[in-house]
């Protein structure tokens, strides 16, 4: 990572600093549900589903400021501002998925309501999965399109089938099936997590050259 993309990673963490305290009441609310459900899966996922915001919200405060006019005369190149806001997604999506972890292990305990660790596992995986394949859908829209116009169109149908399927899994079998689904990963578990890095990561630099291809023919 050169200077410059480094010094575009902490403009957009510098940038998203007043959304602090959301990061803070979101987390409470993700433990107090699941520790209400006593699933504290519940917990891991909406702390990610909550972590794809506060990536969003930079296109939010630099739209609202007009940043992009400051982007404009900084010394990057697009492709390095672009690389900036992905690194600084996979940075937020990383951190987010090990504090989810850690509070669902917490309430896991807390409650006395054990998960078996292919189930949890899976469920960090997927977790991590729904984070990166929001955010490379999301992205090239907001760069193509603002995010103002596209926000609620991109963002809320994600938003509501995480919730329809925390619903729907509050009435099935689907947490304790998790381990199950990874049956055949269940000799190596470790293979979950690092699969869904993998994936996650791949669907990341995808949706990073696609923007990148959106961001070096807009007009700044």
């Amino acid at each position: 990572m050169n200077n410059r993309i480094r010094s575009a990673v902490k403009l957009d963490f510098f940038t998203a600093k007043s959304s602090m305290t959301f990061l803070v009441i979101t987390f409470v609310i993700s433990i107090l549900i699941g520790a209400a459900t006593k699933q504290p899966i519940i917990s891991l996922f909406l702390v990610m589903v909550f972590a794809t915001f506060l990536c969003g919200y930079v296109f939010s405060i630099e739209e609202k400021n007009h940043s992009d006019k400051l982007y404009g005369i900084l010394p990057m190149l697009k492709s390095e501002m672009i690389a900036g806001r992905y690194i600084y997604a996979i940075i937020i999506g990383v951190t987010e998925a090990v504090i989810a972890g850690i509070a669902a292990s917490v309430i896991s305990m807390a409650l006395k309501t054990p998960i078996d660790a292919v189930s949890y596992l899976t469920a960090l995986s997927l977790s991590f999965l729904y984070f990166c394949f929001a955010i490379s859908v999301a992205f090239p829209i907001y760069i193509k399109y603002s995010f103002s116009r596209a926000y609620v169109f991109t963002m809320l149908p994600m938003y509501l089938i995480v919730l329809i399927g925390v619903f729907l899994a509050r009435r099935t079998a689907f947490f304790g099936s998790l381990s199950q689904i990874s049956h055949f990963l269940a000799n190596v578990p470790v293979l979950i997590p690092v699969s869904g890095l993998v994936i996650g990561l791949a669907l990341l630099t995808v949706s990073a050259f696609i923007a990148n291809i959106i961001y070096s023919q807009k007009e700044i």
